[in-house]
């Protein structure tokens, strides 16, 4: 920050100087006030929860046995605005971000189940490959300040150790546990981060009714997070609750659309000694179309769904529109 004591050539020349420093002054607000970054809840304004990403067609269906590889591809077009940071920044700031999310999974789903009378086993991988671009502007009294800062890496990797299938009749359940490690690099003093450094626990059980005599689908994925603290940064993430449900239509049993739609609320506040502005909570609802196309490829079942999403009433949260296209392989 520059003092009043530097301002020896003028009003004119000051104000040169602070536009020209503006990245660095920028950054190094965030920095320095790191528990108010956009976020005021969810570390960095983000979770390992995207919204829609758990939703799917057919999305607790009892899978035949094998090897499956699939590769969802999402792009993210959000906006925050926050007054974030202190005197002399204290009117808003905006934050604008274009983020693509690759995410690889790979399951192997055994022909045995045997948990409280389960059909299926399996277990999973996720590795995510993540794009951010974040342009950041403060109005401040000498005028508007502007940086631009771009973040690619691997992101965190997540573990699925057990996932249990069951079918019953039309009605099909899912439960699964997520474990999300701080595999990725990540630096205190950069802003955005690719990793959030810290370990998620994610339970999820996902509930599909398919009647294949009318073609309807109905499904609700409810999951809990729970996050450790960071502890480069001091700052706990509160507890997360998220919901993802969809209503499908199977013209047939290769080809579909649906509505899809999701919900996430923080039910815990964050803490920890940095997160300066105390016990926030993000909350973020979103809707949109979704299609599927299950075409036979030399031999090989495939996958592929594509589906956008209008997020609405976001609270503590980037707020935006996701596109999502999935691709799928079974071996």
């Amino acid at each position: 920050m520059i003092a009043r004591g530097d301002c020896t050539v003028g009003v004119s020349g000051c104000l040169a100087r602070l536009r020209h420093l503006s990245f660095a002054i920028i950054l190094a607000a965030l920095i320095a006030f790191a528990g108010c970054k956009p976020s005021n809840a969810s570390e960095g304004a983000l979770s390992f929860y995207l919204p829609g990403a758990y939703g799917d067609f057919g999305v607790a269906f009892t899978p035949d046995p094998g090897l499956y590889l699939l590769s969802t591809n999402t792009y993210l077009d959000a906006k925050s605005i926050y007054p974030i940071l202190p005197f002399p920044f204290e009117t808003e700031q905006t934050f604008d971000g274009f983020a693509y999310f690759n995410l690889i999974r790979g399951f192997w789903i055994t022909d045995s189940g045997g948990f409280l009378g389960s059909d299926r086993f399996a277990m999973g991988i996720r590795i995510p490959i993540v794009h951010i671009d974040l342009d950041v502007s403060v109005e401040t009294p000498i005028g508007t300040l502007e940086a631009n800062k771009v973040n690619a890496a691997l992101g965190d990797f997540g573990f699925i150790p057990a996932s249990f299938y069951w079918q019953r009749g039309n009605f099909h359940f899912n439960l699964y546990e997520t474990v999300t490690a701080p595999t990725a690099v990540f630096d205190r003093n950069d802003f955005p981060n690719i990793s959030r450094n810290q370990w998620s626990f994610d339970t999820v059980f996902a509930m599909t009714w398919l009647d294949w005599t009318y073609g309807l689908e109905v499904s609700l994925v409810p999951g809990i997070i729970v996050n450790t603290e960071d502890l480069a940064t001091k700052y706990q993430t509160g507890a997360e609750f998220h919901l993802d449900y969809m209503l499908n239509k199977f013209f047939t049993p290769l080809f579909g659309i649906g509505v899809h739609g999701s919900f996430y609320k923080q039910f815990t506040g964050d803490s920890g000694a940095g997160a300066a502005l105390g016990s926030f909570k993000s909350e973020a609802s979103s809707i949109g179309p979704a299609v599927l196309f299950r075409p036979v490829v030399a031999g090989k079942q495939t996958y592929f769904s594509a589906k956008w999403l209008h997020e609405y009433d976001v609270k503590n949260r980037f707020k935006g529109d996701l596109y999502t296209f999935t691709g799928g392989l079974k071996f």
